[in-house]
């Protein structure tokens, strides 16, 4: 009979350690979502007491006849290749150079690294300026040198507005990888290149044939987050575009901002934010199943 008045007492007391943390996700994490979802079904502004319940047309509305919704996914998919696949090979080339013997290597390391410590605000502001079409210091490089053709608009020409946003994205984003693949790197066992090297192979080799695999794990890691990262893309674009011109560089955040804070939207930010729950879910489920070296059937 003790026993059982103890073995209760046990399992009560770990309940209450984890109950605050259970109330917080409850409350923060798992509510809004259950919210979100009975509000996609809803025509609602977000204040009113009145809502009108329209089932399944939001959806139905998203997928045949928002052009920015087709324009959201086509930038986010750019932005999500792009990214993952430049800072995968000149985020472990860079990390490689500088886990090598070389001059002034922590200097670089650091200069690699700043931007990663700069708040997006003042990223976003020095880029904008940057990108200037007439004193910006981009456009005037590309006069200087007598490139003058390739000066555009950059935050406002339709064709380009996108890439020059991903572009700081991947200068923001660069450092982040470079360190993490260094740390990855680091835990090499040195032995294996000396190893390498009596064999004859030196350079290129050893990198393609022994840090490559030995820092895989990290980079599917790195793909996870980077895929993670850009389909909820959205302080770039507030700050540079506002996903103009005429949508051309709105990305699936954005939207719902637009369509929940500025139109009064709510039911449709909802519907909005409910696709782009599951697109993260079915992202993240794909590469953690890749990641454990399952073999996923479609």
């Amino acid at each position: 009979m003790r026993w059982r008045v103890a073995r209760g007492l046990r399992a009560n007391s770990g309940l209450l350690f984890v109950l605050p943390g259970l109330l917080i996700y409850l409350g923060f994490i798992a509510w809004p979502i259950i919210a979100t979802f009975y509000n996609s079904f809803f025509i609602w502004d977000g204040f009113s007491p009145d809502r009108e319940f329209i089932g399944l047309d939001h959806y139905v509305r998203l997928f045949t006849k928002d052009r920015a919704f087709r324009l959201s996914i086509r930038n986010n998919i750019y932005w999500a290749v792009i990214t993952v696949v430049v800072l995968s090979i000149f985020g472990f080339l860079f990390a490689y150079l500088l886990n090598q013997r070389i001059r002034l290597r922590n200097a670089y390391r650091a200069a690699l690294f700043l931007p990663v410590t700069a708040s997006l605000v003042v990223i976003g502001f020095t880029w904008e300026f940057i990108y200037q079409p007439e004193v910006g210091l981009l456009s005037h490089t590309l006069r200087r040198y007598g490139f003058d053709h390739l000066v555009r608009v950059w935050l406002a020409d339709p064709d380009v507005t996108i890439f020059a946003i991903i572009v700081v994205s991947l200068w923001a984003s660069l450092g982040f990888w470079v360190v993490v693949f260094l740390a990855a790197l680091q835990a090499v066992p040195p032995d294996l290149y000396d190893c390498a090297a009596v064999d004859g192979a030196t350079g290129f080799r050893q990198m393609w044939h022994i840090a490559v695999p030995l820092t895989m794990g990290t980079t599917r890691a790195l793909w996870i987050l980077g895929l993670i990262r850009a389909i909820n893309a959205f302080a770039l674009v507030f700050l540079l575009s506002r996903g103009g011109p005429y949508h051309a560089s709105e990305v699936i955040a954005y939207q719902i901002y637009e369509q929940a804070f500025r139109t009064n939207h709510t039911g449709y930010a909802s519907a909005l934010s409910v696709v782009l729950l599951l697109i993260s879910a079915v992202v993240t489920i794909f590469q953690l199943l890749l990641l454990r070296g399952r073999r996923i059937q479609l």
